[in-house]
């Protein structure tokens, strides 16, 4: 096997053999580990009195975070040449592939996780506020939680809903915003100066929010600020609706094909030490809590031989 092989197996693959698996679990482990120890100091640097006493200690941090995180982002790059081709482009080259890989949104996080240390080497101007990106290495956790990965495909499937959900609650919020300026322009110039300032009172009272930095003080103002409030209430629940269904049904889903993976290897006779490690590997790749599984494959057992 290539070094780029091996690179695959362990970096991107789920497939990958026994021997691969555990440098791959061991490998999640570390990174994980190092990126929650980059974000927390980051939030230290934040923090009055700790950067003067141990800003050598977070340098070394910052920099060793830097170098290895841009190994990772180009053993990913360099490996992903070894990924299957797409259905719809099944005679990809390697360096396809690759490109393909860093248009990817994992990839551009990764990226944009260490492309500010590296600009702020090379460019004689101040780029300080690009130090904000590094934020973005928080979601490089993504990469390795099964349930942010449902979260994000859930969205993914859900798109045109959540778009047309949105879509209404922004004209409504338009709405909102011109009738309130219309309503408390003349008795509050200052706070309702124009229907854009507006928006801000409209967006916090359709979330029932309320920080009362502006409020209405006319009877017919305070009666549209309640009916908006109402219609608050139904409108942005819309977006929460949509994703709460969705997530249910992934979740039933993978509830389905772990049934379907049990009852395959029952149908084939008895269960192997081989045929567990599979159905446990099933398991992990589906994110399936470790005591459910087991109550699946208790109560599919008992169905099997009672079918018997």
């Amino acid at each position: 096997m290539s070094f780029q092989s091996i690179c695959y197996n362990i970096l991107v693959s789920y497939t990958q053999a026994q021997s691969h698996r555990r440098v791959s679990k061991l490998f999640d482990t570390l990174l994980v580990i190092l990126i929650l120890v980059n974000i927390a100091a980051m939030m230290l640097e934040t923090v009055p009195g700790i950067p003067a006493v141990w800003q050598y200690e977070l340098h070394i941090i910052e920099i060793t975070s830097v170098i290895l995180f841009t190994i990772e982002y180009a053993l990913r790059v360099y490996s992903s040449a070894e990924a299957p081709s797409h259905h719809d482009k099944p005679y990809m080259r390697p360096w396809q592939k690759r490109l393909d890989y860093i248009k990817s949104p994992m990839a551009i996080i990764d990226l944009m996780a260490i492309l500010p240390f590296y600009l702020s080497m090379l460019v004689a101007f101040d780029l300080r506020i690009l130090r904000v990106f590094r934020v973005l290495r928080i979601l490089k956790i993504g990469r390795y939680s099964r349930s942010m990965q449902t979260l994000v495909t859930v969205i993914r499937n859900e798109t045109h809903s959540l778009l047309a959900a949105i879509s209404v609650l922004l004209l409504f919020t338009v709405i909102a915003a011109t009738c309130i300026y219309y309503i408390e322009h003349e008795t509050q110039p200052d706070v309702f100066s124009s229907i854009p300032a507006s928006m801000w009172w409209a967006v916090v009272t359709l979330t029932t929010l309320g920080y009362g930095d502006a409020v209405p003080i006319t009877p017919l103002g305070k009666l549209f600020g309640g009916l908006v409030t109402i219609m608050g209430i139904c409108f942005y629940a819309l977006p929460a609706g949509i994703l709460s269904s969705s997530y249910t049904a992934q979740m039933q889903l993978k509830r389905d094909r772990f049934k379907d993976t049990v009852r395959k290897v029952l149908d084939d006779g008895a269960l192997t030490d081989h045929d567990m490690q599979h159905i446990d590997r099933v398991r992990e790749l589906l994110a399936l809590d470790e005591e459910e599984a087991r109550l699946i494959m208790r109560l599919l057992q008992h169905h099997h031989k009672g079918a018997k």
